[in-house]
């Protein structure tokens, strides 16, 4: 007599939602037909991380847990334990939870709830989270960090800046670029009006010679000029201002360390990623820009999706609006816009160097589109150059990719053939 087998019937996944909190998460479960199976809070520490491991495995099968974060490290334990994560985007759980309570009550534990039944019919529709390579993430990191750095860097020269022109307006005649060292030791030599008007000439070319600058005739007129410091109106609170400058300098001073850090250890990571290379082959990048792309390239949300996926989460592409036969585009708002900044930064850094992109612009300006609009499309110009280097494993030609201009016929060509060689 034949032996009949029977195999056990696979139980229906289970969908989480998880609240994350400072001090504790919020985490509810239901199952495939949206029933509530459990709901219970863990404090955010090792062991609640451990508590939150053991309740999950009760419950298994898990068929994917919705998280509103994106760094944290819950999603960092969760992906470390195997488990399928969602990142929602807190604008879309808002409009979630609109849809379950119209009177918009919000709290931990009902967050992680609509999260949970979301998840549990929108999951297919949804794009699981996958962990990108570690190198890569650190130097997205590092790039990110390091850009936060320079824009305090840059509010601190314009509050300086603007600080001198009140009670000091003679330094700022000395130097042009107020990021420069120099200018903030010479600053500090000559905090105030009559310091630098009463100073020797020996004294200012000592300066210069100690720092590494030559004795320009431009700055020998800056030299020569120095006693007109005193010509300007005397501010009422001129010692209030120049503490406040001394004190932005000293500012200054102690974060230019940490951002040349920031450099030196980037620049290091950087080498060690072979699509660097390939970046660093196009002019307009330089050694700021090439890192920051090499980290949105290699991005895995951006690499597994390829050049469409990645015009959509940088910003380049563009979202329609569209009404019988009115049709309107407007600029993505809901992006990532730390690569939106960085890839228009790029696009107009490429006009420099590049003559089809300066010509790509010009067009754009001439269709009557902003500044910006016009960087967005041309950034979006070089985000299908740089991924299709990246698949092809191919090195920037601007020769090469002017004569498919040529072969296309393209209207970029024709305006680059109204430019004078050169």
């Amino acid at each position: 007599m034949e032996e009949t087998r029977t195999t056990p019937q696979m139980k229906p996944p289970r969908w989480v939602g998880i609240d994350w909190g400072k001090d504790t998460h919020s985490v509810c479960v239901v199952d495939d037909g949206r029933k509530k199976l459990a709901a219970f809070s863990v404090p955010a520490a090792p062991q609640g991380y451990a508590q939150l491991a053991g309740e999950l495995a009760r419950l298994a099968p898990i068929g994917g847990i919705a998280v509103e974060a994106t760094r944290n490290l819950l999603i960092a334990f969760l992906t470390g334990a195997g488990f399928t994560v969602y990142l929602v985007n807190p604008k879309m759980s808002k409009s979630w939870r609109d849809t379950v309570s119209i009177a918009g009550v919000k709290s931990d534990a009902r967050d992680g709830h609509v999260l949970a039944l979301e998840l549990s019919r929108r999951h297919e529709s949804l794009e699981p989270y996958t962990p990108g390579d570690p190198a890569t993430a650190e130097l997205a990191t590092l790039c990110k960090d390091r850009r936060s750095l320079v824009d305090e860097r840059t509010a601190l020269v314009q509050r300086l800046q603007a600080t001198l022109a009140q009670y000091h307006p003679a330094a700022l005649a000395f130097f042009e670029d107020w990021t420069s060292r120099v200018a903030w030791r010479f600053l500090k030599k000559f905090p105030a009006p009559a310091t630098l008007a009463r100073a020797r000439k020996d004294t200012l070319i000592r300066f210069l010679k100690s720092n590494r600058i030559g004795l320009k005739p431009i700055w020998l007129e800056r030299i020569e000029h120095r006693g007109d410091a005193l010509a300007w109106p005397l501010a009422p609170d001129a010692n209030a201002l120049q503490i406040k400058a001394e004190a932005t300098v000293a500012q200054l001073q102690a974060l230019q360390p940490h951002i040349d850090r920031y450099d030196t250890i980037i620049q290091e990571k950087t080498k060690a990623l072979p699509q660097a290379e390939l970046i660093a082959t196009i002019d307009g990048a330089g050694p700021i820009l090439t890192p920051e792309l090499t980290a949105i390239l290699t991005d895995p949300a951006a690499s597994t999706g390829g050049y469409q996926a990645l015009r959509t989460l940088a910003g380049a592409a563009p979202v329609t609006h569209q009404s019988g036969k009115k049709r309107h585009a407007a600029m993505r708002r809901r992006c990532n816009k730390t690569w939106r900044n960085t890839l228009h930064l790029f696009a107009f850094s490429s006009t420099k160097q590049s003559r089809w992109a300066k010509a790509y612009y010009d067009i754009r300006k001439e269709h009557g589109d902003s500044h910006g609009t016009a960087l967005r499309k041309l950034a979006d110009k070089w985000l299908r150059i740089l991924t299709r280097m990246i698949e092809h494993n191919e090195p920037y030609d601007e020769q090469r990719h002017i004569e498919s201009l040529r072969k296309s016929n393209s209207p970029v060509y024709k305006k680059l053939c109204e430019f004078p060689c050169g």
